[in-house]
């Protein structure tokens, strides 16, 4: 009977032992977790309302475990912001990560279904209402593919052609575009090889040509024909 008891008492002690050490073990496995979750989001390099928007976005990343969380997860995320130009993601253990992001340089502003977006640099449309935009910028007109506008945009940078001083952009079926200044005047290219026109409109900058001229017309090879303002 003594050895019954003793027995009992065995398996009694041994149930103790193994619940402490499972409540103990889960304990720390949950304060292990706990540890390693993401907590804390810093993102720098936009504004405060920019700030906000990603945020939210972000926001149900919290409670991950930060050694599985990956670097690509977050970026699908806000690569829904076209305005984003280069995005950096570092993990900072235990439970956070921080975001450095760039913005794009926002080139012009255009009506897509009836709905105004901006051209950024980095070749995408953004939604007016992604961010808020104080500076002026020209308007670009027409049907155009957003590469044909970025090509025409770098080859006038190319040539120092102050693109800060066009006010509109106007894009034609065949393919040509007009440019027009901010003192009025009109700068027509024409459908190839504008870049050669270009060209021979920064020599009239030179030379001091265009004095009262309104309209540069470029569109016909080899020509060049001046429209004062009195015409």
């Amino acid at each position: 009977m003594l050895r019954s008891i003793n027995k009992y008492k065995l398996y009694l002690y041994f149930f103790f032992f193994i619940f402490l050490s499972s409540t103990f073990n889960f304990q720390l496995f949950k304060n292990f977790k706990d540890k390693f979750s993401l907590k804390q989001i810093n993102i720098e390099g936009v504004s405060d309302d920019e700030k906000k928007v990603i945020e939210v976005e972000l926001n149900d990343l919290k409670n991950f475990n930060i050694f599985k969380l990956s670097e690509d997860k977050v970026i699908d995320k806000l690569n829904k912001f076209n305005f984003l130009e280069n995005i950096y993601v570092k993990k900072i253990a235990p439970s956070s990560i921080n975001i450095n992001l760039t913005r794009t340089h926002i080139l012009g502003k255009t009506l897509l279904n009836g709905e105004e977006f901006y051209i950024g640099k980095n070749g995408k449309y953004i939604n007016s209402n992604q961010i808020s935009l104080k500076k002026k910028i020209p308007i670009v007109f027409g049907e155009f593919n957003i590469n044909e506008f970025l090509n025409l945009y770098e080859i006038l940078k190319n040539y120092q052609i102050k693109t800060l001083s066009i006010d509109k952009y106007f894009y034609f079926k065949n393919k040509r575009w007009d440019l027009v200044f901010s003192d009025g005047v009109i700068l027509k290219l024409p459908t190839k090889n504008y870049e050669d026109s270009i060209k021979i409109y920064k020599k009239l900058l030179i030379n001091n040509i265009l004095k009262n001229i309104k309209v540069i017309d470029l569109r016909i090879k080899n020509q060049i024909i001046l429209t004062k303002n009195n015409e």
